[in-house]
């Protein structure tokens, strides 16, 4: 028979952990996972340096500032090219101009001539 004494020391190994029946290892697995099952690794334990932690709060902008930004560029270049064209256009219109009243100044010298 076992006595009183060694009886309370393995009941206090069984609470504390040290000794698991096997009814009661198959038990607990089934239901739920042990503390040091549900903990991260050791690496992720450490505390995040400065660096991350900055990072991490610029991550949550960079989807948005990148549609802006992204956005912005586009943009300008709709007005830049839109300006360009007009530009074209009106340095064209200028030239034809200027091109008919010399051609009507050569039609006019020609038939002075005759």
């Amino acid at each position: 028979m076992l006595s009183q004494q060694s009886l309370l020391k393995t009941a206090h190994a069984i609470r504390a952990g040290y000794i698991r029946s096997t009814a009661s290892t198959f038990k607990r697995s089934l239901t739920s996972t042990s503390g040091r099952l549900n903990a991260p690794p050791p690496q992720q334990q450490q505390e995040p340096s400065a660096y991350r932690q900055g990072m991490a709060n610029y991550k949550t902008f960079a989807k948005p500032f990148s549609k802006v930004f992204l956005g912005a560029v586009l943009t300008y270049q709709l007005i830049y090219w839109t300006w360009l064209k007009l530009e074209t256009d009106e340095s064209m219109l200028e030239k034809n101009e200027e091109m008919t009243a010399l051609e009507q100044k050569a039609r006019e010298l020609v038939a002075a001539q005759k």
